[in-house]
């Protein structure tokens, strides 16, 4: 037998569930209208303004060109641009390899470049045009070179460079720390011969497919040497030492020895 449910019964819960219906619904609009009213006040305010732009990873360019690149200025506002466009912006500048962009603690843009690595110095015309890991090379006119990159000197045809600089990237760190110049001595017939200059006073003839496998025992055969007298370290083939007294001279060959010692002396 079905229980009939007086209709007074069902009145209060029926009221209940309207008047928690209704609570809900103006809950939502005045929280909708607490959002509005705060995005209003909040880009109407100082605090949607970018108050300072982080740079990180700027070495070989200023980090003027950067931000003058990215086209984002201190004031403007923090969402009046896409990171998107930024990092495209950004990836046109030579020597770019990677590019990051970040809104920080609602006021502040951090913008992250990662660049090429710089390989060696190029001597060309009184200026020096540095070449980067992947190949690239940027127009540095009169820019010294750095101390932690060769120089390469006599290098025109891009493979050669090419060639080169997958070598000195696979040289070991504190091998390649110790090269100083290389000179490119190759011709049509033998195309990869270069003369490496070091910084404790020798010269290295290699080949340039050989040139990082060979550089690795460097160490080893600086030590079994000595010291007592400089000279040309032939890679080519085998391995063969000529003191500089021997190619240039004895009375020469002092005289350059006393040069650098003095000039030693004196940094």
């Amino acid at each position: 037998m079905k229980k009939v449910i007086d209709i007074e019964e069902r009145i209060p819960s029926m009221r209940e569930r309207r008047r928690r219906r209704a609570n809900r619904k103006f809950i939502f609009i005045v929280s909708i209208f607490l959002v509005a009213l705060l995005s209003i006040l909040y880009f109407q305010s100082s605090f949607s303004r970018i108050g300072k732009i982080q740079l990180i990873g700027a070495s070989i360019h200023e980090p003027s060109v950067y931000l003058e690149k990215s086209s984002i200025q201190e004031g403007e506002g923090l969402w009046s641009f896409t990171k998107k466009k930024v990092k495209e912006r950004l990836a046109e500048v030579e020597g770019v390899q990677e590019v990051e962009v970040t809104r920080k603690w609602f006021r502040d843009v951090k913008i992250h470049i990662t660049e090429w690595r710089p390989t060696a110095y190029i001597e060309k015309d009184g200026r020096y045009d540095l070449l980067l890991e992947n190949g690239e090379v940027l127009k540095q006119a009169k820019v010294s070179p750095e101390s932690d990159a060769p120089i390469l000197n006599g290098f025109e045809d891009e493979e050669i460079q090419v060639k080169l600089t997958a070598q000195l990237e696979n040289m070991e760190n504190n091998v390649y720390q110790l090269i100083s110049e290389i000179l490119y001595t190759g011709t049509k017939i033998e195309p990869n011969h270069i003369t490496v200059f070091m910084d404790d006073g020798y010269e290295v003839k290699v080949l340039i497919p050989t040139f990082a496998e060979k550089m690795v025992y460097y160490p080893q055969i600086i030590a079994q040497l000595g010291g007592d007298e400089k000279g040309v370290i032939d890679m080519e083939v085998g391995t063969y030492f000529t003191p500089y007294s021997q190619i240039y001279g004895l009375e020469e060959a002092f005289a350059e020895e006393m040069e650098e010692e003095e000039d030693e002396e004196n940094e």
